[in-house]
């Protein structure tokens, strides 16, 4: 089972971040790599309408794949991303961004969690990331091959 980050953290460094304070590292692992400073605090990004509407449609997907299982959908950067239509067909680029992800509950610490309208989610951008954004907004965008994505505004 993954480390938790402790309790205190995650309230710490929204205060810091409420005071322009940039957090250390802090030791966190889980199966998928991130650290305890790859998580936005809960309350820091808003959600565009069309957005949330995802979410939770991505949601009701994740619980009846697995029916039981206490998903969080996670508005996830990734470094790089490619997309390739079928094995005929070559790859296409769509360079850094956001895209969503489903994580079971155990795998994300409970403080980097935000339930919105019943929808568990988690953000999962990095501190530069989120720092350039000036409306700390989440909205849809369409990519180079015409997937849909989302960019932090």
């Amino acid at each position: 089972m993954p480390a938790r980050a402790p309790a205190s953290f995650l309230n710490t460094a929204r205060k810091a971040l409420e005071m322009g304070i940039a957090m250390a590292v802090h030791h966190f692992e889980n199966p998928y790599g991130f650290k305890s400073d790859d998580f936005v605090p809960p309350g820091q990004i808003a959600l565009a309408p069309e957005a949330f509407a995802e979410a939770r449609q991505f949601l009701s997907e994740l619980e009846q794949y697995e029916h039981g299982t206490k998903w969080i959908v996670g508005f996830t950067w990734s470094r790089a991303r490619t997309m390739q239509r079928g094995h005929d067909s070559r790859s296409v680029d769509e360079g850094p961004g956001i895209d969503v992800a489903g994580y079971r509950s155990m795998e994300i610490p409970s403080e980097a969690v935000e339930v919105r309208e019943g929808v568990p989610l988690t953000f999962i951008i990095p501190r530069e990331q989120f720092d350039r954004a000036q409306k700390k907004e989440i909205v849809e965008t369409r990519l180079v091959s015409g997937r849909l994505s989302y960019e932090l505004r």
